[in-house]
């Protein structure tokens, strides 16, 4: 294990907290949120990680082209066929489906917004 730092919590930057809380809790099976306020919620991913869905002012995602955001990251997931399936079904765009890179599966999808993120499955056998 690692002595570095850890990473404790991840947040998304939202035009809609309502619509994008309604793709993320089904789409990752999300439990009650840690926080749960008027402007933002946290949810424990597990393995002492967090996402944060936080209601951005207006001026902040203003002509910002998520698309080419310099930052991404990924959901460990472990059936990565099966979680393609169900945010296609919650509307997400995917850029390529699930495919073998470096040892693992990887999938790269767009959130209702336009956040570009990734799905992460490690090859077990």
């Amino acid at each position: 294990m690692s002595n570095g730092p850890r990473i404790n919590v991840v947040f998304l930057y939202c035009q809609d907290l309502a619509k994008q809380r309604a793709f993320y809790e089904p789409a990752f099976d999300l439990a009650k949120p840690l926080v749960d306020a008027k402007w933002w919620v946290e949810y424990a991913l597990g393995h002492g990680s967090h996402l944060g869905l936080h209601q951005a002012e207006p001026s902040r995602l203003e002509g910002v082209d998520r698309a080419k955001n310099t930052i991404k990251f990924s959901f460990e997931v472990a059936d990565i066929q099966a979680t393609t399936a169900k945010l296609k079904a919650l509307g997400a765009t995917f850029h390529y489906d699930p495919r073998k890179e470096y040892g693992f599966y990887l999938a790269e999808f767009e959130d209702p917004e336009g956040n570009v993120l990734r799905l992460y499955e490690r090859i077990t056998k």
